[in-house]
């Protein structure tokens, strides 16, 4: 096998395939590829012992380990593909505008879609549509939906923004995309540049992003301009569709692949495609596709959002499997795949690590509170706790990355503090403890030396991301920085309904923030009344209205009486008797019960002219009040959208009755001052931290990490 194009076997796997061409071509050559994996990849193809799946993880192996041979891969795919794809976002395409198929303007116009698979222009104020279809590469026609794909064929994904194309999966349940509310920031104001990643690990995809861009008005387009900048393209160089090339694997069965589009970060829709491949081409097929996630109504004001530095895509695909797709600023990181088991098993042993931080089961049912009663612990108890949910941490980050290549990569993309935005798909409701992630290796039952210069820089900065000796840190190394939590921003967005768009703003233009205080009366007395006594303060403003009956909460509710909605009571597991199973119910007064059901029969049966205008930020201050699992599908989360909540905070764990006056006080001052929702919770994670308390932890944002409160000047 010295000379290139003489192998002995048929290639047994797209990638042997694929690597071969590589050695076969001019690139092999190329100076910047490093000698380290010419050599890793020439073993590869002198091994005949190997499967399919062990050819595919060397072949991974080198990409990830080895920098140049990554960019190498990359302009080889580019130059096997052939003709315009749309601009690649980094580095910039080689552009061949000779090459492009499917000039804009050649489209016949219509009031329809277009049957041959083109799209009618849409008028000024038609609503444009993401449109999908899957061709064969050579005559670009379109792939009918009932064909089965060929195992170890090459198929293009046909993608654009435009008026409803016949031919597009997506036509059956489309979702609109009205761009006339856009805030057009890109070519002088004539549109805005999106971006669009493909991702699934039951096709072979280009480990890149893809340029498209959105006029003001009319049919999305690529062409070679860099992103941002300046069109310097004619309409002849223009093509009106995108074309993203993938090859089916030689497994026979359903194939999954998602397309996200973004825009400066931000997931914006998201749609999931099945496929039946087998050995052949034939009739017989069903392919499908739906959109499983809208971050923002039809594009609308996407140029407000603040830019991202990574997007985590979950998904539920059959099986119940949860999918995790992870997207850094220069493209995808990797695909993850958690069973519900190991989801499941996460959440409990999480929960009871954070749990045991601060209270202890005593034999008579007794809870023992581990904390003082400045709601901290002395620091060796504070370092023995980070310890241990820094291996629980650990063991979450190989749950989430498995091979080597795939935790690099996710340690490189996000490395340095970050605003990460976690995209869960419409119903797919699987939570993931994301703040407790722990990056750092670390030995098993080790305990891992502190870092000094972390805890030093906790105690100088309560806005501090980063550890100045990151550099230094070494295996079994103790650093707060070291989680997730402590480091990055981390917001996790309800997919939006029809018509609405991500909420950045809570409460009306204009009136100073009120409190809808939904309280429980079995809680101990003085502390709650010191606890209202400061919220009060807090809201000298706008004032607080308690509730402590279920009547009086609906009428609040239903009035939109204020930008803040807080529920100061207990959390209790379902009664199997009279509640739906996995759902929380939350207790006011004396033992009143609130499901998720009662505030979607409120929602239902009361007028809301007002309440999108408010748009309330709600605090869930009670225990297990956030607990959605794999076998749930109603949640308090979905259920305060039906009240067009702008987001929902609250604790995943029992909290100690004093601490959460603390958290819940310092939570709402930091917002009154008008701080954003994911430095505020970021600001009491840290002032807990220096107190030796780390439950901070236990808190998570279903919102915009930039979401503020209106504060009446």
């Amino acid at each position: 096998m010295d000379e290139p194009g003489t192998y002995l076997w048929e290639p047994r796997c797209p990638a042997e395939a694929e690597l071969r061409a590589l050695r076969d071509s001019v690139f092999w050559q190329r100076p910047e590829l490093e000698e380290g994996a010419r050599q890793e990849w020439e073993a590869l193809l002198r091994s005949a012992d190997l499967d399919a799946e062990q050819f595919i993880d060397g072949f991974n192996e080198v990409v990830g380990e080895y920098e140049a041979a990554r960019r190498v891969l990359e302009l080889f795919r580019e130059a096997q593909e052939g003709g315009l794809r749309g601009t690649h976002t980094e580095p910039d395409p080689d552009p061949r505008p000779g090459r492009v198929t499917d000039p804009v303007g050649s489209a016949p116009v219509a009031d329809g879609p277009v049957p041959d698979g083109t799209t009618a222009e849409p008028g000024p104020d038609a609503d444009r549509f993401l449109n999908l279809a899957i061709v064969w590469p050579l005559s670009r026609k379109t792939v009918p939906a009932d064909r089965v794909l060929a195992a170890g064929r090459s198929y293009e994904l046909r993608v654009d923004i435009g008026a409803l194309s016949a031919e597009s999966l997506l036509a059956e349940r489309p979702r609109p995309f009205p761009g006339d509310l856009l805030d057009h920031t890109d070519d002088d104001g004539r549109g805005d540049w999106l971006e669009a990643t493909v991702l699934g690990d039951d096709f072979a995809v280009p480990v890149r992003r893809h340029g498209i861009f959105l006029p003001q008005t009319g049919s999305s387009w690529v062409c070679p301009c860099p992103p941002h900048a300046p069109h310097a393209c004619e309409p002849v160089h223009r093509g009106a569709h995108l074309y993203i090339p993938f090859t089916t694997l030689g497994e026979p069965g359903p194939a999954r692949l998602h397309l996200l589009v973004s825009y400066r970060g931000n997931q914006v829709q998201s749609a999931a495609l099945t496929a039946l491949v087998g050995a052949a081409e034939s009739r017989g097929g069903d392919t499908v596709a739906t959109v499983d996630y809208t971050l923002t109504a039809g594009f609308a004001q996407l140029a407000t959002l603040p830019a991202r530095t990574a997007a985590v895509r979950v998904g539920r695909p059959d099986g119940g499997a949860m999918t995790i797709d992870v997207i850094g600023q220069n493209g995808p990181v990797s695909s993850f795949w958690l069973t519900e088991h190991q989801v499941r098993g996460a959440l409990k042993d999480v929960r009871g690590a954070l749990f045991g931080v601060h209270a202890v089961n005593r034999e008579d049912g007794s809870l023992e509170n581990l904390i003082d009663e400045n709601n901290g612990k002395p620091a060796g108890d504070l370092r023995r706790d980070l310890a241990a949910l820094a291996h629980k941490g650990a063991d979450l980050f190989l749950l989430l990355a498995r091979s080597k290549p795939e935790r690099e990569a996710l340690r490189q993309a996000l490395k340095a503090p970050s605003e990460i935005q976690i995209c869960q798909e419409e119903l797919g409701h699987l939570t993931f403890p994301w703040s407790l992630l722990y990056d750092i290796p670390l030995d098993t039952g080790v305990r891992p030396a502190p870092c000094d210069a972390g805890w030093a820089e906790i105690e100088r900065r309560d806005a501090a991301r980063s550890c100045p000796a990151e550099s230094g840190h070494g295996r079994n190394t103790l650093c707060p920085f070291g989680f997730w939590g402590y480091r990055h921003f981390i917001e996790q967005p309800p997919s939006a309904a029809p018509g609405r768009r991500l909420r950045l703003w809570a409460g009306r233009e204009g009136e100073a923030p009120a409190l809808t205080l939904a309280r429980s009366l079995t809680v101990d007395a003085p502390l709650m009344d010191h606890h209202v006594a400061q919220l009060r303060r807090h809201f000298v403003l706008g004032g607080v209205r308690e509730c402590d009956r279920k009547e009086v909460l609906r009428q609040a509710l239903v009035d939109a009486a204020g930008a803040c909605v807080y529920f100061y009571a207990h959390g209790r597991r379902p009664d199997p008797l009279t509640d739906a199973p996995a759902t929380t119910v939350l207790e006011i007064g004396q033992g009143e019960r609130v499901t998720p059901r009662d505030l979607a029969s409120w929602a239902d049966t009361s007028p809301d002219p007002d309440r999108d205008e408010v748009a309330p930020l709600v605090f869930l201050n009670g225990c297990h009040t956030l607990d959605s699992d794999p076998a749930s599908w109603l949640t308090f989360v979905e259920a305060f959208s039906a009240f067009s909540a702008a987001g929902v905070v609250g604790t995943e764990i029992m909290i100690e009755q004093g601490l959460a006056n603390e958290i819940g006080e310092q939570f709402w001052e930091q917002l009154l001052l008008g701080e954003a929702v994911g430095p505020a919770l970021h600001k009491v994670r840290m002032t807990l931290l220096r107190k030796g308390n780390a439950l901070g932890l236990a808190y998570t944002a279903y919102c915009s990490a930039a979401l503020r409160l209106r504060v009446a000047a």
